[in-house]
């Protein structure tokens, strides 16, 4: 029999805390959300023996319990799909108290049971591993999600069965998320291949990684598709098509590593699904796979405490007085409005090439500076029609000149089939040159955005329709994005969060918010530079403070320490404020003018003069890249 739904024991998942608490970064990135997200977790829980530091522990275990207790800490609702016990064993208890557990009753030994040593040298030793009921699931028993819903398959000791359901749902228009282990790749490697191939998120380790692709450096999939690897210590690496970006793991004290892996699954599909970019994602479970591992089994994913977050990075910190007082001006300062993205340069509202001129247009919406002897040296200035026009206003403008000249190059055709003397043209000055400082990164992006989208079928209508049949428009269009070259390299998602303000903001309304949606914080370098000004964050270490003063070029590590808590403190402002992000945004993209990068800032002209630090002395990072 299946057993019906049935509510679930509720767990303080928050904790209270002061509006604005000191500097934590916060485990989202991705629009803000009315309801918990739902996942459904295939894969039984199971009884297990565990040896370590010498001691032997009989505790529950499982890929599926592991994965579904990281999914529910991390907030969202899990229905696990997979063979009841009755009685209920006392280690499983809690767990079923938590959790929405459907399946056919079964004996309690009929459950999987593993006995698995650790040993002091990094290996694990499994003595006994019993499959048990576990391969006794069928996709009847697995309730119907609906379209866009998110599940997870874990290997259940038979790959062929794996790639069975997870085939069946994603052709039921559901978000398959994978895992293998080392013996099924060895034993059924082409099979486990195809299961890379079904799957929307595909789980592994290193040396997974390596049986599978042959090294960690060649691990590549299908557009659209995303492969985490987890590394241990090293963190994680996550793979997004033919790209990749590295997430650091905190350092712990390990205890009983049980479950380390299967707690990163579970943690970073419910952020996934929460609307989190997978790079993002990937650093909330490399902090919950890390508490994991410092308390015997689950123990950790069954406290109430709330889930840890992404270690803090002390070099800049928030500051919650300063966030406040800003946050207030802006509640009613007249320039914090949205801007509608009309009159020149932009198409005039109901034009037919506005989508692929918006879309094609925002992937450039970077670099726009020359540097000289490793510091930045002026903003780039270039002429059009004899008009000196700077940065993301002369590329508007030649993108309005382009569309008129050769439309169809700004479709995801064109711009996949551009070479740089094709990009060149377009964007060229009245000099003939093309003037963008950032090089063959542009044209190298426009390539990447054309293709993405053709291997992925889409076109800008295509992926606005596809978003808006959802509930969460703006969460789909985002997560859309993520898989498209150009946008998905930015797990803060700077240009992705601009055009979809721009989308929602036009007359046309090309994109609506569902409840509770809003766009998240458009973080670029004048972005940046305000905040660093205003002081809403505060660079702690002295010497990249200097750097920032001397505008030297920055390492990756601090320009992400200096971008990620400016992201918070703009977050928090516009929760303080009560104003929608594209009003936030557009006073912050105001500040430019009033404390602009060549000149002294007009403090009398600014709304926040009297909130402001004045640390005038500091700079945005100068750090070269295609994300702002």
């Amino acid at each position: 029999m299946v057993r019906p739904a049935r509510p679930r024991a509720s767990r303080r998942i928050s904790r209270e805390a002061d509006p604005v608490a000191p500097r934590q970064p916060r485990l989202t990135s991705g629009p803000r959300l009315a309801v918990r997200p739902r996942l459904l977790v295939v894969g039984s829980p199971s009884l297990d023996l565990l040896h370590f530091r010498g001691r032997s522990v009989r505790s529950a275990g499982g890929a599926g319990l592991y994965t579904a207790l990281a999914a529910q800490r991390a907030g969202a609702e899990v229905t696990v799909v997979a063979p009841r016990p009755d009685p209920m064993p006392r280690e499983l208890e809690p767990a079923d108290r938590l959790l929405d557990w459907r399946g056919p009753i079964i004996a309690p030994e009929a459950l999987p049971h593993f006995e698995i040593e650790y040993l002091p040298d990094g290996r694990t030793v499994y003595r006994q591993a019993v499959r048990g009921s576990e391969g006794d699931i069928r996709f009847g028993d697995v309730p119907d999600a609906g379209p866009g819903a998110f599940a997870y398959v874990v290997p259940l000791l038979d790959p062929e069965l794996q790639l069975g359901i997870a085939r069946r749902l994603s052709e039921a228009g559901v978000r398959v998320g994978c895992g293998t282990y080392a013996p099924g790749i060895r034993s059924h490697g082409e099979v486990v291949a195809r299961v890379v191939e079904a799957s929307h998120y595909f789980f592994c380790n290193e040396e997974e990684a390596c049986l599978l692709f042959g090294s960690i450096d060649d691990v590549r999939v299908a557009p659209g598709r995303v492969v985490f690897v987890t590394r241990g210590a090293r963190g994680a690496r996550v793979v997004l098509g033919d790209r990749w970006i590295d997430i650091a793991a905190p350092t712990v004290d390990e205890l009983d590593p049980t479950g380390a892996g299967d707690t990163f699954c579970g943690t970073a599909l419910a952020r996934i699904a929460a609307g989190d970019h997978p790079a993002i994602a990937a650093r909330g479970a490399a902090a919950c796979a890390a508490r994991t591992v410092t308390a015997v089994g689950p123990a950790a994913l069954l406290s109430d405490d709330p889930p840890p977050l992404a270690p803090a990075d002390d070099r800049v910190r928030l500051e919650p007085d300063r966030i406040r007082r800003v946050a207030r001006v802006i509640a009613s300062a007249p320039e914090a409005r949205a801007f509608d993205f009309t009159g020149p340069p932009f198409p005039e509202p109901g034009n037919p090439g506005a989508l692929d001129f918006f879309f094609a247009g925002t992937v450039q919406q970077f670099g726009f500076w020359h540097a000289r002897g490793g510091r930045y040296e002026v903003p780039m200035i270039a002429s059009m029609g004899g008009r000196a026009l700077k940065g993301s206003d002369y590329l508007w403008a030649a993108f309005r000149r382009w569309a008129a000249e050769a439309p169809d190059e700004l479709t995801p055709a064109g711009q996949a089939a551009l070479d740089d003397a094709d990009f060149g043209h377009g964007l060229r000055d009245d000099d003939g040159r093309n003037p963008l400082p950032a090089g063959s990164l542009h044209p190298a992006c426009a390539r990447a955005y054309g293709r993405g989208m053709l291997a992925l079928g889409l076109t800008p209508a295509s992926l606005l329709a596809e978003a808006d049949a959802t509930e969460r428009p703006l969460a789909r269009f985002l997560s859309l994005l993520d898989q498209v070259g150009g946008y998905k390299e930015d797990a803060w998602r700077k240009k992705s969060a601009l055009l979809a303000a721009i989308l929602s903001q036009r007359p046309e309304r090309f994109l609506r918010f569902g409840e509770g949606e809003d766009v998240p914080p458009i973080v670029d370098y004048h972005c940046q530079r305000s905040c660093l000004r205003l002081g809403v964050v505060t660079v702690a270490e002295e010497a990249l403070a200097a750097k920032l003063a001397n505008r030297e070029v920055v390492s990756r590590e601090e320009e992400e320490a200096v971008r990620a808590a400016c992201y918070e403190a703009v977050e928090e402002i516009r929760r303080l404020s009560g104003r929608p992000m594209g009003a936030v945004d557009w006073f912050f993209f105001q500040n430019r003018t009033r404390c602009p990068e060549m000149s002294e800032p007009d403090c009398p002209a600014c709304p926040a003069d009297a909130a402001c630090a004045h640390r005038t002395e500091l700079f945005q990072p100068v750090f070269r890249t295609t994300a702002y």
